[in-house]
């Protein structure tokens, strides 16, 4: 007589079965936790501070009633014709227009975003909080780097907020500029303002990180965008001419030179492109020390 014996192939364990476990271990550190969760806690910690909520809702309640202000003030002199030497003529007027209500609040609000940044780090120090941080995350990068993402992205939805918002007034205000909307100067102006704002508040926050203290923060934040300005302004009566190549180069003149958009006639000041990698220098100078800093040095 003659048995048949069936064999259950799909209970035998397969060579994929190890594979899959270490991919999906793959996203984990050693005490299990991953990158998402690390940035989720960072989220609720950076939300709950007081101070970042109120900032942020000043930001914007100041910047989007500056703005109602120089539309209000610019439609009319653009509508009666008398803003040709200013604004220029045409479309370069419509696209100077636009550019002046929704970017120029910039320069001035770039201290807030600094404080922003600051707060993003030194609020655990001041706290106490970090040593409670770096206990449950052991390793260190990957709180940098959540605290950097998470910055960045609140600054960059801000900062959109305030320069979309700034764009729907200028247009409310003067609707024949709204052919000027996707103009080349109009989209790279209003990116460009965006961009130099989210770089600040990277600026400060890796100042911040540096230094370890609130008050040091803001203080250098402050000295780089107004004080320096005014002490370079101050040298030019020199006559050195590497005084006003530098100038051109300080975070505010180059967040100036971004929020006017791609334009041509620039002169010695440099292009838009170059301000924006001269921005993006500013801020990595002191966030990749900041970045080695933090991994090494000790918390307290």
């Amino acid at each position: 007589m003659t048995s048949t014996v069936l064999i259950d192939a799909s209970s035998a364990p397969t060579p994929a079965q190890p594979q899959s476990r270490r991919g999906a271990a793959a996203g984990r550190d050693r005490s299990g936790l991953t990158f998402g969760g690390v940035l989720r806690s960072e989220r609720i910690k950076f939300t709950s501070l007081l101070s970042v909520r109120l900032s942020l809702i000043i930001t914007v309640v100041i910047g989007l009633a500056l703005s109602t202000l120089i539309a209000a003030l610019w439609s009319s002199e653009i509508g009666g014709g008398d803003a040709g030497m200013t604004l220029g003529q045409g479309d370069a007027a419509l696209q100077s227009y636009l550019l002046f209500a929704s970017t120029m609040t910039a320069p001035f609000l770039a201290l807030v975003f600094g404080v922003l940044g600051v707060f993003a780090i030194s609020s655990e120090y001041s706290s106490g909080m970090i040593l409670s941080t770096l206990t449950a995350v052991p390793r260190r990068s990957p709180v940098f780097a959540a605290k950097a993402l998470l910055l960045s992205l609140v600054s960059g939805i801000a900062a959109a907020v305030l320069v979309i918002g700034g764009l729907g007034i200028g247009v409310l205000f003067f609707p024949e500029a709204a052919s000027q909307l996707l103009s080349t100067t109009v989209i790279s102006g209003a990116l460009g303002t965006i961009a130099y704002l989210v770089l600040i508040s990277l600026f400060a926050f890796g100042v911040a990180g540096l230094l370890r203290s609130t008050a040091g923060g803001i203080a250098v934040v402050t000295g780089a965008t107004f004080v320096l300005p005014i002490a370079f302004q101050v040298l030019s009566i020199t006559g050195w001419e590497w005084v006003s190549t530098a100038i051109a180069y300080l975070p505010t003149p180059l967040g100036s030179t971004l929020a006017s958009g791609i334009v041509d006639g620039q002169g010695g000041a440099p292009s838009f492109w170059g301000a924006l990698i001269a921005m993006a220098v500013w801020a990595a100078v002191v966030v990749l020390p900041a970045a080695v800093v933090f991994k090494r040095r000790d918390a307290r």
